[in-house]
């Protein structure tokens, strides 16, 4: 697959896994799973961060256990598997214990390096030129994060009496729609107003639509949310 990024063809990566902070608080380990590489030609520090990864797993190894489909070009070191076993492994562990489908929207990664590579089992990734002095610093302005907080927001409020406010991405939709073949994009951010706080809202995943999303696509649903919430304040005696 195209990624923006080439990883050197001798140098080795660095998988990193794990949530444990090995640093104290004023410390530079921030504990998220990423794959550092060296940037082929610049030799900078390259990353790769994922998006809701499942597993994740390396091996020595200057061959690939797969076979490529059509002929392959310089650079190219990231591939997908299609109809992999192992995504079919991991998506039968977690509806057996967590009900929780991956076929359908994660899929098999593999990075090729010189002597091993490195596979993934993720929802997306994203690829950055990582800061060498704070390496694990985690990535500015990924694509993930909430957008930031200085945007300015449109107000409304819901029937059910919840203020909520809508900030949009200040990202063009063509850049959006680029960066989401790679993991998704935020071009919209809903934010609670409660209590005279504001704050994003929720987390996960509420509705899917193809294409470029807009807030109306979401309407329904979003005015069910905020009914609930609503209810439970009132429960609450708020």
């Amino acid at each position: 697959m195209s990624v923006p990024l080439t990883a050197d063809s001798v140098a080795p990566p660095r998988l990193v896994y794990g949530s444990l902070d090995m640093a104290p608080a004023s410390g530079r380990d921030e504990s998220y799973p990423a794959v550092f590489f060296e940037i082929a030609g610049s030799g900078s520090l390259g990353r790769i961060t994922f998006e809701g990864l499942d597993a994740v797993k390396a091996a020595r190894g200057e061959l690939l256990p797969y076979d490529t489909a059509g002929p392959r070009t310089a650079g190219d070191w990231v591939f997908t598997v299609a109809e992999s076993p192992w995504l079919a492994e991991r998506h039968d562990y977690e509806m057996q214990r967590y009900s929780t489908p991956l076929l359908e929207t994660y899929l098999h990664y593999v990075f090729q390096f010189h002597d091993e590579f490195v596979e993934a089992i993720a929802e997306g990734i994203w690829l950055d030129a990582a800061d060498p002095s704070r390496p694990f610093d985690r990535p500015a302005q990924h694509p993930l994060d909430l957008l930031p907080g200085g945007l300015p927001g449109d107000r409304h409020r819901s029937p059910s009496g919840i203020e909520w406010e809508l900030r949009r991405s200040p990202r063009a939709d063509s850049e959006l729609i680029d960066g989401s073949h790679l993991c998704s994009q935020r071009a919209w951010q809903f934010n609670l107003v409660l209590d005279g706080r504001t704050r994003p809202w929720p987390s996960g995943e509420l509705a899917r639509r193809d294409g470029l999303a807009q807030p109306s696509d979401f309407a329904e649903v979003w005015e069910a949310c905020l009914a609930a919430i609503a209810e439970r304040r009132r429960a609450m005696g708020r």
